[in-house]
């Protein structure tokens, strides 16, 4: 519905207005329509938004200028609210100027902006991060910022690089919630777009404790080392879909330690002090942690979500425990997807095997 519409369904309801002076109630509906016509017509015009600045690295070649614009395109015209101005089309105002006699904010008065965006975005391995700041205001003195995490795990089918464009677009969306001050901007969107807020968080160790000497030996705790590698695996597996939290899996957590200089960190041991602070510093809130103890009748699994506190420590924030009761490793990852469940809600489930 544009302008022009609304202008002739509120004309139309005064004819019929006029043709019925006598009756209250149409006075009424002809006051609710003129009280409503701004707020329609509003609603129906989008603020123009032109990218000032895009910050990337450059010898990341799965990160374009490109994309980036793209993916500011696509969530904004997303929301229903705001448009791009696209890149080529500002740079076509700055060529006629000289090349240091127009500033962003002229060009974005000269284009009819009403808001100039500035992303910055960066990835460790499948870890994507938006920050997007957002200006405007009389005199571009209002400034608003909102950052973004995504995680992607997919591959190409033939040259087996990451895809991340999809976990660009999401980052972008998640950041302009923030920079945007509207948690539910993507509310309305289509369910695959329908992007909100994250919490980021990290996977950390799963202990693996015998119990009594009178209760047999289990081969899955014996051989910890591996299982809590796959225990930690299906919880990053199961967590793809979760649109509160953003889990970076085994090979994001390790390059982050990696780039902090910690190496050989053992998914069966609670993460030590040093750790939690390297997470902090890659702006981690929160982290998964747990528990798998050998009892009568099997084995009791416990999954703690835990937020990250300013002393590097973690208090627990809440918990889920099941019993795992053979000692199978597919048992484990069962047991590990109802703890899951039991803390997030609906998870990501495994795809069923063909027979």
């Amino acid at each position: 519905m544009n302008r022009t519409n609304v202008y002739e369904i509120i004309g139309g309801l005064l004819a019929v207005c006029y043709g019925h002076v006598t009756n209250r109630k149409h006075w009424l509906l002809l006051t609710l329509f003129v009280l409503l016509a701004p707020s329609l017509m509003a609603q129906q015009a989008r603020q123009k938004v032109m990218v000032g600045g895009i910050q990337r690295d450059t010898l990341d070649t799965l990160i374009t200028s490109y994309k980036v614009e793209a993916a500011m395109a696509l969530a904004l015209d997303v929301s229903g609210r705001y448009e791009l101005i696209p890149n080529s089309t500002r740079d076509s105002i700055v060529r006629t100027f000289h090349k240091d006699s127009i500033t962003i904010q002229a060009a974005a008065d000269k284009l009819g902006a009403e808001l100039i965006a500035f992303c910055s975005i960066g990835r460790v391995a499948n870890l994507v991060r938006m920050e997007v700041v957002i200006t405007g205001g009389e005199g571009w003195i209002v400034t608003t910022s909102g950052t973004g995490y995504a995680s992607t795990s997919l591959l190409s089918d033939s040259s087996r690089l990451r895809i991340i464009d999809p976990a660009i677009l999401t980052s972008t969306q998640r950041a302009l919630c923030g920079a945007l001050l509207d948690s539910a901007l993507y509310a309305d969107a289509d369910s695959g777009l329908n992007a909100r807020p994250t919490q980021l968080a990290a996977i950390g160790g799963i202990e693996f404790i015998p119990g009594s000497s009178d209760l047999a030996p289990w081969s899955i705790i014996r051989e910890k080392i591996a299982a809590s590698y796959d225990a930690a695996s299906t919880i990053a597996a199961s967590m793809r879909g979760n649109d509160m939290v953003t889990v970076a899996d085994i090979e994001t957590r390790d390059s982050i330690y990696a780039l902090a200089r910690l190496y050989m960190v053992e998914n069966y041991n609670p993460p030590s002090g040093t750790e939690i602070k390297t997470l902090m510093g890659f702006e981690f809130t929160h982290i998964i942690t747990g528990r798998f103890e050998r009892v009568r009748g099997g084995a009791q699994l416990t999954l703690v979500y835990n937020e990250i506190q300013p002393n590097a420590s973690y208090t627990p924030v809440r918990k889920a425990t099941t019993i795992v009761p053979v000692d199978v490793k597919l048992a484990l990852q069962d047991g590990v997807r109802t703890c899951l469940r039991q803390l997030f809600g609906a998870i990501t489930e495994p795809v069923a095997q063909k027979k």
